[in-house]
């Protein structure tokens, strides 16, 4: 098998945890590095967090930290300020991972996305979990080298849906000049888009948490123990049970695009974001190519609306947890084996 080449850029982050797990645990990816970001928290914890993640998987990669703010809080040196309690003071709820500090690089993340970028043109793909800040520092220091990025996934925006704002989504709404920066490279490569009109079907119950505490090892106890918090947020916000874990829907689409229906792709379409105002953070994709090719807007986007909830579940417990998977199937989603 010809592995693809993967870098993850990260904001860890509960369901980025998920989603990086997921990541190193498919044989058909070669996860050249992880890149962080600042976001669901501040810089330093997000990396400690991508550190523990790599000792927990005993991955053979290296973790590179980058941005500490988004782009506007870097120019204005103004520092990391999200204050949020989604994802609790560490990113992780009340789990702390141990850091494997070995696995720290020195070189910035910008850095390392141009070099590897150079070095493999055309075959990387960026999954993108968190703010597109690193994205979009790289290609203000080197549009040409990321004209030859392969493919970017990345999670964020939504067509009709917000989180953070009743319109905005949260990595999005977090750094829209990024986003903006990042989109505009869209008319050379290809981005798609796994926002949260997508990652909304795909709800992780009380029974799934529960059988990965039980039934899934060491790991799956982790991914079971800090979703505890994110549950604990869904309740108290919008008395939800069960939790959403957004980043894990674009690592699996990612992994497997035959989750979604090619139908339920918008292929080729305009993606613009609003970077100020009520409205900052907002995704505003038009469909319709004629129109936007009469105003001179560009192809920079396809945009995943809809996913198999069950198939999703089942590829991710599947992927990870291969011995786990027949009970799931048969306890948990009551499939009758014939």
């Amino acid at each position: 098998m010809t592995k693809r080449k993967i870098i993850i850029d990260t904001d860890p982050g509960i369901d980025d945890t998920y989603a990086i797990i997921a990541a190193l645990s498919y044989a058909g990816f070669d996860v050249l590095g992880i890149t962080v970001v600042a976001g669901n928290v501040g810089l330093e914890p997000c990396v400690n967090n991508a550190l523990g993640i790599v000792k927990l998987m005993d991955a053979d990669c290296k973790v590179y930290p980058g941005a500490e703010g988004s782009l506007n809080q870097l120019r204005e040196e103004s520092g990391y300020e999200l204050k949020t309690t989604v994802h609790g003071e560490s990113g992780l709820g009340s789990v702390t991972l141990t850091p494997d500090l070995t696995k720290k690089s020195d070189t910035h993340a910008v850095d390392f996305i141009l070099e590897t970028v150079k070095a493999h043109p055309d075959e990387v793909e960026i999954i993108s979990l968190g703010p597109m800040t690193n994205l979009a520092l790289a290609i203000e220091k080197d549009r040409n080298t990321m004209k030859q990025v392969k493919t970017i996934w990345s999670m964020g925006g939504g067509v009709h849906l917000g989180n953070r704002t009743p319109v905005a989504e949260f990595n999005y709404w977090f750094d829209p000049e990024a986003v903006k920066e990042t989109y505009d490279l869209g008319e050379d490569i290809e981005i798609n888009m796994i926002g949260l009109d997508i990652t909304h079907q795909t709800q992780i119950t009380l029974d799934d948490l529960f059988f990965l505490r039980t039934e899934c090892g060491e790991i799956g106890q982790i991914l079971s123990r800090i979703a505890e918090h994110y549950q604990d947020m869904y309740w108290k916000f919008i008395k939800q049970t069960g939790v959403i874990i957004h980043d894990l829907v674009a690592v699996m689409t990612a992994i497997d695009p035959t989750l979604t229906d090619k139908f339920d792709i918008l292929v080729g379409v305009n993606l613009q974001i609003e970077t100020e105002g009520i409205c900052k953070g907002q995704t505003v994709v038009q469909k319709h190519q004629s129109l936007f090719a009469e105003a001179g807007l560009a192809k920079n986007a396809n945009v995943y609306m809809d996913i198999d909830p069950i198939a999703f579940k089942k590829a991710f417990m599947k992927l990870c947890f291969p011995e786990a998977y027949d009970d799931y199937r048969r306890y948990i989603l009551k499939e009758k084996h014939g």
